[in-house]
């Protein structure tokens, strides 16, 4: 410990005694060493030390190298791991993600109404299990009904009478309660009873409500020993094939999409869904506020039954913007807007300014000379493949050369330089401008 605290008083007394204009400066003066370089500096390979002149460490006394601001040697590149492209033109074409939850499609919801009150001493199979399939004509549950025996009787009276007036309205009585086997089973002189079976007019799976429903919680199954009032719901169907399924997409990208849009479908069990159909069937007016995302809408059939209610699904939207930055159609090329391109890893950002660093001159001996380039960009867009690409506005044209790889080391040696750079529009050394009132 103390002889590190004596290193560290012995360094800091070397460093103090050091003539001013030996550090970094931002002026320099011409001595018998050499002459400060605008847009070079000279950094110690051992300590932590910059100058603005060549000659020896004044730390440690090793050979300073020389620092230009946006020039790469073939060796200096190879170090630094440099990789270049080249800047395109073409269509804003994106790759739209996002996840939904599957739920059953609504509008295909029909709802079993018996037309007469009476209590349930039986239930069939149809009405015993949450997701049992019901096919038209299938009974659901016995109903104890004095009403219904009180009818067949003035019926079976009427039949002994051939009181034609009074068996038609009778029998078209029964048949508004969805009773006319009844009917023509006292006509054909059949006994009253007074217990008919309630059979369903549709097709379909039994739900008890469907999501966001009001009364979800309270819903349930029809019971035995039920009390039962006349046009009461008694069973709940849904088309167990269709579907719809609920996306939320970031708010990025939420002026990509439009009605009518094809989307294509994959699951984390089942991988991709090339078979199921699906288009945007509705777009949200509004944003989330709570996620920050609009939401969407499909509308789908599954014909093989892969698709769970409740699963989570991964929905890919192709987009293309025309040249006013609005969604164009995507089946159709001529709408699309032409636009240069840039990738995403060649633009460092502070979040407020953007820019890149373009190849201004190549030498024979391979050295390769940068210069910056300020950025206007338009939206980021990426590919099936994750390639990501930002819509350049200004700043550079098709044809143009520019790093992808070791561009923040490229930006940290104008820094050191003293060149503009990122965080310096100005250069490091640039002094800053007066205060004015």
């Amino acid at each position: 410990m103390l002889f590190a605290a004596a290193g560290l008083l012995i360094g800091a007394g070397l460093i103090a005694l050091l003539p001013a204009d030996t550090l970094f400066a931002t002026t320099a003066k011409p001595d018998d060493r050499g002459a400060a370089v605008a847009g070079e500096r000279w950094a110690c390979p051992m300590m932590d030390f910059i100058g603005n002149r060549p000659g020896d460490c004044p730390v440690c006394g090793m050979k300073m190298t020389r620092v230009t601001a946006g020039e790469l040697s073939r060796e200096q590149q190879r170090r630094m791991q440099v990789r270049l492209t080249t800047v395109t033109e073409g269509p804003a074409r994106a790759l739209v993600r996002g996840y939904g939850a599957v739920r059953y499609d609504d509008r295909t919801l029909q709802v079993v109404i018996p037309r007469l009150g009476g209590r349930i001493v039986k239930r069939h199979e149809a009405a015993r299990h949450v997701g049992n399939t019901v096919k038209v004509g299938d009974p659901i549950v016995d109903l104890y009904s004095p009403e219904v025996f009180e009818a067949q009787g003035e019926l079976a009276a009427a039949m002994k009478f051939w009181d034609q007036p009074t068996i038609r309205a009778l029998t078209d009585r029964l048949e508004r309660w969805n009773l006319g086997a009844v009917a023509r089973a006292v006509i054909a002189g059949g006994a009253p009873t007074d217990t008919v079976t309630i059979t369903s007019p549709f097709a379909g799976r039994v739900v008890l409500a469907l999501e966001g429903e009001e009364g979800a919680m309270e819903a349930r199954l029809p019971q035995t020993g039920q009390e039962v009032m006349a046009d009461a719901p008694l069973l709940r169907l849904i088309d167990p094939l269709a579907f719809m399924l609920v996306v939320h997409v970031p708010e990025a990208r939420a002026h990509w999409l439009k009605v009518g849009q094809p989307v294509r479908l994959a699951s984390d069990d089942r991988g991709e869904l090339p078979d199921v159909e699906a288009s945007i069937t509705w777009v949200a007016p509004e944003l989330n506020l709570e996620i920050r995302a609009r939401e969407v809408h499909l509308h789908l059939r599954d014909p093989n039954g892969r698709l769970l209610p409740g699963g989570l699904v991964n929905a890919r939207f192709e987009a293309a913007l025309g040249q006013d930055f609005a969604v164009a159609d995507g089946e159709k090329p001529e709408t699309w807007g032409k636009f240069v391109l840039v990738p995403k890893t060649a633009v460092i950002s502070t979040g407020v300014r953007h820019v890149a660093w373009r190849v201004a001159e190549r030498q024979r001996d391979g050295r390769v000379r940068f210069e910056l380039a300020p950025l206007a960009l338009g939206p980021r867009i990426e590919d099936e493949s994750g390639n990501d690409l930002y819509v350049v506005r200004a700043g550079l044209k098709a044809g143009d050369e520019v790093a992808t790889q070791g561009v923040f080391l490229i930006d940290s040696q104008a820094q050191l330089a003293g060149t503009p750079s990122l965080l310096f529009p100005n250069g490091a050394a640039a002094p800053a401008a007066a205060h004015q009132h």
